[in-house]
């Protein structure tokens, strides 16, 4: 027994160069040499003119794939990630550099760093244009990457074992200055355990913090370790705070500087009289800490985007390896 069944709707057959070659009467070659803009080519403005008026005709679209293979490497910028980069800052901070990537029309593409094979493997599938690492590449990593044929190669650390950001080391900096300038006589680094991702960030802030002792002929900060646990904390910080002078507190962010508050004032040494603390991250919480903390504003859309200018701005394969300047500033209030 015959059914009706409706008629398949034909698939739209995509336009070809050689399409284009039949309607303007030249071969596919010379469409290619024509829309690509190849150099060198001895092509009369004519016949230009002709195929690009076809391919304006038949809606031709050039292959994003075979430009692909014309020129070696896609348009796509691997954005290489680590578990380190959470927070309030990183993401506006990597919005931003997407953002930057897009309107130099290329595609952004982030990828969370596992192993270096893993990696190497990604940059041999797709092709990309670029590698903007915001993780620490080793020197043989980057070099392998670049002989694979990328034109860009871009790495925020050098592969060392602290894993270094001299853009992180300036905001230490910037908090060791403002404690001492206010009248701080030694400070303190505050960072949080060795279990929390975030130490290698916190190590980078605290060699900032170091550096402005040093260049003030001061002792290097004592460090605290701090944990979300009061009661541990509260005895890691009566350890080492002396009870004498005042003594200035820089905390790897603000979720560490609230339980320093919360510890410095059970141990009844009055803030800022006694100590002063300094966060960073200006967190929406910040104001309403008692007393409000001070801390430091990270502008992540204004870094992500002096990153990613940086980047497209790396003439040819020089691998570049540090952000310039973080864009930070200090937010005074009650605890500093």
């Amino acid at each position: 027994m015959a059914t009706n069944k409706p008629a398949a709707t034909p698939t739209k057959r995509r336009v070809t160069a050689a399409d284009v070659g039949r309607l303007s009467g030249v071969s596919g070659a010379t469409v290619s040499y024509v829309l690509n803009d190849v150099a060198g080519q001895t092509i009369p403005d004519s016949t230009r003119e002709r195929v690009r008026a076809a391919a304006a005709q038949l809606g031709y679209v050039p292959s994003a794939a075979a430009a692909s293979l014309r020129r070696g490497h896609s348009r796509i910028v691997l954005v290489v990630t680590e578990p380190a980069l959470h927070g309030f800052v990183t993401e506006p901070f990597l919005t931003a550099i997407g953002a930057r990537l897009t309107e130099g029309e290329f595609v952004p593409i982030t990828h969370q760093f596992t192993t270096e094979r893993a990696l190497r493997a990604l940059v041999e599938e797709i092709r990309p244009y670029g590698v903007l690492a915001l993780a620490a590449l080793s020197p043989e990593l980057k070099a392998d990457i670049a002989a694979a044929g990328v034109p860009r190669v871009y790495s925020s650390g050098q592969g060392d074992p602290t894993f270094r950001r001299p853009w992180e080391e300036e905001i230490g900096a910037l908090q060791a200055n403002y404690l001492l300038d206010g009248g701080a006589d030694a400070l303190l680094y505050a960072s949080p355990t060795q279990e929390n991702l975030r130490t290698v960030m916190a190590r980078s802030r605290e060699l900032g913090v170091i550096a402005v002792c040093a260049s003030r002929g001061l002792p290097p900060p004592r460090h605290i370790d701090v944990s979300m646990d009061l009661d541990r904390s509260l005895t890691a910080v009566a350890s080492v705070i002396p009870r004498e002078g005042k003594v200035g507190i820089c905390a790897f962010d603000d979720e560490i500087a609230s339980v320093v508050l919360s510890a410095v004032q059970r141990l009844a040494m009055r803030v800022p009289d006694d100590v002063r603390v300094i966060g960073v991250d200006d967190t929406p919480f910040a104001p309403f800490l008692s007393p409000p903390l001070t801390t430091i504003e990270v502008d992540g859309r204004k870094t992500g985007r002096a990153l990613a200018e940086r980047f497209l701005s790396i003439e040819g394969s020089e691998p570049a390896d540090a952000i310039s300047h973080a864009v930070a500033k200090v937010i005074p209030r009650g605890s500093g």
